[in-house]
């Protein structure tokens, strides 16, 4: 039941991504960086299928630098967040949930 509410607030939170405009390449690098937050053990993994299914999505109108960026992003925020203590993990954790709560729909796994 909580994976049905976390993916309805997901997609509810990408439409309004999507009913802005377009989705920037910013915005979309922004989402990637989110994407390896989410997925860190560490700061309490979360379901992130439907973050992977738009940026599945959104990563066929994109050029291959900024493809390959959005993988850079994933990893690097992932590993950062995996090592993260103390003070830096709490950043992180405000971050994914403050930031990032537009495209991960703020849920807990």
């Amino acid at each position: 039941m909580k994976s049905l509410i976390i993916a309805t607030a997901a997609i509810a939170s990408f439409a309004s991504v999507a009913h802005a405009g377009p989705v920037t390449n910013l915005q979309f690098l922004e989402a990637a960086r989110c994407r390896g937050l989410a997925g860190s053990e560490n700061l309490g993994k979360l379901d992130t299928a439907a973050l992977d299914t738009f940026l599945r999505t959104e990563s066929g109108s994109r050029e291959a630098p900024v493809r390959v960026s959005a993988q850079n992003k994933i990893q690097s925020a992932q590993k950062e967040a995996d090592g993260a203590d103390g003070e830096k993990k709490a950043k992180l954790i405000a971050e994914r949930e403050g930031r990032c709560a537009a495209y991960i729909g703020g849920g807990a796994k």
